[in-house]
C-alpha cells in the first residue's frame, strides 16, 4: 500500500482525464469487450483497488475480474476512479461498463445485474487509537454523543439502521479518505468498511485502529459481485462461468489472501454454496 497521502489523494489526482468508453449497443458489447476491453468504474480501495509503485491499478477485485474476463477472451480494463455513489448509476446508463466489485443488495439489484459471488463482505469499524469513545457496535451509535460514517450508497448505512441507530447518527461520506479525515478530526467516531480494507488503513494511518471484539449480525454478511448493465446479462452469464471455476478451485481465495485478506478462508465454504444469481436470495 502506498504512503496515506498517496493512497488517499495522489491516486485520484492520477487519474484526472482517464476517459471513458462509450457504451456499446447490447447486442455487440461482447464483441466489443474483446477488441477493445471493458471501462471498469473504482475507488481506492486496498486491498480491492488500489495503485502500485508503478502506478498501476491492481487489487484483489481487480486481479479477480480480470482473470475471469481473460478465460472469456477480454484482455483490457480500463479504470477510472469516481466517487461510490456514483458507480452503480454508471453502470445503469452505460458511462461504465462494469463497476467495482460491491455488496449484492436487493436496492442494487433493481438496478444493475450481477455476477454470481465473488467474495463475502464482513463489515468492520475503525475508530481513534485506543477508543476513546468506548465503542462496541452499531447499537453504540444510538447514543446521542457518538456518530459513524459510511459510504455514500453502502450497504453499511441501511445496517446500521437495521441495528437502530438513528439516521441523524449516520454520515454518509464520497470516499475513504473522507471517512478517515472525519474520524480523526472528531466529525464523526467510526467509520464502516470491509473488515479486510479496515486492517489495511490502520495499518497506514497513525491514530486509527481496527475497533476489536466487533462481531457483526450474521444477516449482514453480504454477498459481493461485479455489476453490470441489465442489458448485458447475457455477457453476465458468460462470466459467471469463469467466475464459479475460479470460486470451486479455490483460486478466487487465492488471489484474495495474495493481497492479505484474513476473511477469504473464513467465508469460502459460504461462497461456494451461494447461487449464481444471488439478487434471487432474499435477504434476512
Amino acid at each position: 500500500m502506498q504512503k496515506t497521502s498517496k493512497l488517499f489523494i495522489s491516486a485520484f489526482a492520477s487519474c484526472v482525464g482517464l476517459g471513458v468508453i462509450p457504451p456499446a449497443k447490447a447486442d455487440g458489447f461482447a464483441d466489443k469487450a474483446r477488441s477493445d476491453g471493458l471501462s471498469l468504474a473504482i475507488i481506492v480501495d486496498k486491498p480491492y483497488y488500489f495503485y502500485d509503485d508503478a502506478g498501476k491499478v491492481t487489487g484483489s477485485s481487480v486481479e479477480t475480474l480480470a482473470k475471469a474476463l481473460k478465460g472469456m477472451g477480454v484482455k483490457k480494463l480500463n479504470p477510472t476512479v469516481t466517487e461510490w455513489s456514483s458507480i452503480v448509476p454508471g453502470v445503469k446508463s452505460g458511462r461504465f461498463d462494469v463497476g467495482a466489485g460491491m455488496n449484492i443488495t436487493p436496492e442494487r439489484c433493481k438496478e444493475v445485474a450481477f455476477t454470481a459471488p465473488v467474495d463475502v463482505a464482513i463489515a468492520a469499524l475503525v475508530v481513534k487509537k485506543g477508543n476513546p469513545d468506548r465503542i462496541k457496535d452499531w447499537e453504540s451509535f444510538k447514543d446521542d454523543k457518538l456518530k459513524a460514517a459510511t459510504y455514500a450508497g453502502g450497504a453499511e448505512y441501511n445496517f446500521m439502521l437495521k441495528a437502530g441507530v438513528p439516521a441523524d447518527h449516520i454520515v454518509a461520506l464520497p470516499d475513504q479518505n473522507s471517512m478517515v479525515q472525519a474520524v480523526l478530526n472528531g466529525q464523526v467516531q467510526a467509520f464502516n468498511e470491509t473488515a479486510d480494507a479496515a486492517e489495511h488503513i490502520a495499518e497506514q494511518v497513525p491514530g486509527l485502529e481496527v475497533l476489536k471484539d466487533f462481531h457483526p449480525p450474521k444477516w449482514s454478511y453480504v454477498f459481493g459481485g461485479f455489476p453490470f448493465a441489465k442489458q448485458n446479462a447475457a455477457f453476465v452469464s458468460e462470466l459467471n462461468v469463469q467466475i464459479k471455476k475460479m470460486v470451486n478451485s479455490g483460486e478466487a481465495q487465492k488471489i484474495q489472501e495474495k493481497f492479505g485478506s484474513k476473511t477469504a478462508a473464513e467465508t469460502q465454504e459460504l461462497l461456494k454454496s451461494a447461487p449464481e444469481d444471488a439478487c434471487a436470495v432474499k435477504p434476512e
